[in-house]
């Protein structure tokens, strides 16, 4: 199929992004409104089909209403010369599927995150009564910022996938093999809870790197979702937390009864570990009966046929009676081989996960049990089994084979560079490498904006093991000191006090009556918090203000000095006149200081007065010399 250049005379193709059973994947760019989409080509068998057309239409209709952060936002629907296509939003980032076949197993607290996120998603759907009933790790994209987002709703009720992994019924797909809910697998009607299951079957493969059930075919894998119950996590992964392996195994209950009852519950449980509290859920015991079908007895598929072919339905049943008579002329033939020539003594295989390989490999000799190692990452230390295969207590016969899991230690992962971003951006980037957040402490800055990185621990592109913590240095904005209080000091001393706390300081000066030099105001006041280099204005006086010297002379002494001292704040002093005066007595012959001078509240004068009316000691005289000074005026 050729890459066409645009679809519905709108969308721009701009690449070729993947293709899938049903279709091809386009990025593209959405000409009316400037932005980036995916664009969905339905394949041309289904296009011909016009009732799947129609149902692809509803259902498209229905996912379109889904408004929720955690689901992939659909935004068209159309047809152009026969060719149906969906727009949907563009992700920048990997499909789960991907990442846990590149990184093998997600830490059990990413796990839990990535699958509270899709529960979140589902209960939106099934609040709006659309069950998804695809839920797969490929259908949940993980952005480059780390959220999480749930897509093809909607459609997994019209198209399935591949034909090597999709179970059908007369048609109707109902699920891809690996995570097909029992009640799927049977053809039986489902609702949110078969959602629920295959979420739990995404957590299972997230935890521990695989599905819970593995098969040659689909059949063969749905008969194990129906009839086998589930290995719990922690027996592939002995670092799994009980907790989660609890949560995991009652979403995978065979009977929907048994299972969380909506995805919300889940949701909560989920979170009640990534709290730290008890989750509600049990390690969920066997159960007897597992889907009874209406007709009576207990079925894998009823009718439904593989790859939507029901026609070849009584060909699968001629086919197991073939694999059963083989299997009959196999068992015969091995009995008869045992009896002729003796089989191996039974052997009771023993423990040996938790030794060193060469403690196994001596164990299992010694029990006269052949052995073969796999490896793979864990966060045990290198060397030691973690898992094994037939497990301890099984019985076989002796020279059978029995493997061994080797941890190879933890898998390494370059640590990203988070500086710059915010708080929670680099959480989301640490996640996504599969590292967890470590201490956050934080510092003043006058560089970055409070909230933003500025430091990290281990660096950018270090190597370090998988789920290894990552201390964040977070900017509290610039660094805050408290002003101290100057008034009152001279201005030499209160620059160095403000300096010394680290804030700058301005001087402004002013007359007033305190001594010259000392400061008289500030601001900021005492007390304020202010970022450090911050400016303080402080107000300097530069003592009284200065007047000219009034001309007091031929003045009565008495109102000279009560002048002087008033209205200019001197310290008058009188004096008896000792040279030559034409002034009556009591009155003012000379000054000083000499009328004009600059004095200032506080100087000194000194008035000279002529004899006969004033005291040479200065001050006013007696009652008689005032009276005889008055005569003196007046008969002068």
């Amino acid at each position: 199929m050729s890459t066409p250049s645009s679809f519905g005379g709108r969308y721009a193709v701009l690449e070729r992004v993947g293709s899938g059973g049903m279709a091809e994947v386009y990025r593209a760019r959405d000409e009316l409104l400037g932005r980036e989409v995916a664009v969905k080509v339905l394949s041309e068998r289904f296009s011909r089909d016009r009732s799947f057309i129609e149902r692809f239409r509803r259902e498209a209709q229905s996912a379109a209403n889904l408004n929720h952060p955690n689901v992939v936002s659909l935004f068209d629907y159309g047809a152009d010369d026969g060719t149906y296509f969906i727009v949907m939003e563009f992700i920048e980032g990997k499909p789960l599927s991907e990442i846990i076949a590149e990184e093998g197993a997600l830490m059990p607290e990413r796990a839990a995150e990535i699958a509270s996120d899709v529960a979140r998603a589902l209960e939106r759907a099934h609040e709006g009564g659309l069950v998804h009933r695809d839920i797969k790790s490929s259908n949940i994209m993980i952005t480059s910022s780390g959220e999480t987002k749930v897509t093809d709703f909607g459609i997994a009720r019209a198209v399935g996938g591949d034909d090597q992994a999709t179970m059908t019924q007369t048609g109707m797909v109902i699920g891809t093999a690996a995570y097909l809910s029992p009640e799927q697998a049977q053809g039986n009607p489902v609702d949110g809870r078969s959602d629920v299951y295959s979420l739990g079957v995404v957590l299972y493969e997230m935890l521990t790197g695989r599905t819970p059930f593995q098969g040659d075919t689909p059949l063969s894998i749905a008969y194990k979702h129906v009839r086998e119950d589930a290995r719990p996590p922690s027996d592939i992964d002995p670092d799994i937390p009980a907790a989660l392996d609890s949560i995991c195994l009652k979403a995978l209950a065979k009977n929907p009864d048994n299972r969380f009852s909506t995805a919300r519950e889940m949701r909560e449980d989920l979170g009640r570990f990534l709290a730290g509290q008890a989750v509600h859920a049990t390690p969920v015991l066997t159960e007897d009966a597992t889907m009874v079908a209406p007709g009576g007895g207990t079925e894998i598929m009823r009718e439904t046929a593989v790859y939507d072919e029901p026609e070849k339905s009584r060909a699968w049943w001629y086919v197991l009676a073939a694999v059963l008579i083989l299997a009959l002329f196999g068992i015969l033939a091995w009995l008869l081989a045992d009896n002729l020539f003796g089989g191996g003594e039974p052997v009771e295989v023993p423990r040996v996960i938790g030794m060193t390989e060469d403690e196994a490999r001596e164990r299992l000799e010694q029990a006269n049990l052949d052995v073969d190692v796999e490896r793979r990452p864990s966060r045990r230390p290198v060397g030691e089994v973690v898992a094994q295969d037939p497990e301890a207590g099984e019985t076989v016969e002796e020279g059978d084979t029995v493997t061994i899991t080797v941890s190879r230690g933890p898998r390494e992962t370059d640590v990203p560079g988070v500086i710059g971003l915010s708080q929670e951006e680099a959480e989301a980037e640490l996640r996504g490498a599969n590292l967890r957040v470590g201490e956050i402490t934080q510092e003043p800055s006058d560089e970055f904006e409070p909230g933003t990185v500025i430091g990290q621990d281990p660096e950018e592109g270090e190597q370090v093991p998988v789920r290894t913590r990552v201390d964040l240095v977070v900017s509290a904005g610039p660094e805050t000191v408290v002003v101290p209080t100057v008034v009152g000091l001279q201005e030499a001393d209160a620059v160095a006090n403000l300096r010394a706390v680290g804030l700058e300081v301005q001087v402004n000066r002013d007359a007033s009556d305190a001594p010259e030099g000392q400061v008289i105001d500030q601001d900021p006041d005492a007390g304020t918090e202010v970022p450090a280099g911050d400016t303080v204005i402080i107000l300097v006086s530069e003592g009284p203000e200065e007047q000219p010297m009034p001309d007091m002379t031929g003045q009565d002494a008495d109102q000279a000095e009560a002048t002087l001292e008033e209205d200019f704040g001197l310290e008058v002093t009188q004096v008896e006149e000792t040279q030559a005066c034409t002034e009556p007595p009591g009155r003012v012959c000379r000054q000083d200081p000499s009328p004009g001078t600059p004095v200032s509240p506080g100087d000194s004068a000194t008035l000279y007065v002529q004899g006969g009316g004033a005291d040479a000691g200065g001050g006013g005289g007696s009652p008689l010399d005032r009276i005889v000074a008055w005569m003196w005026t007046f008969f002068a």
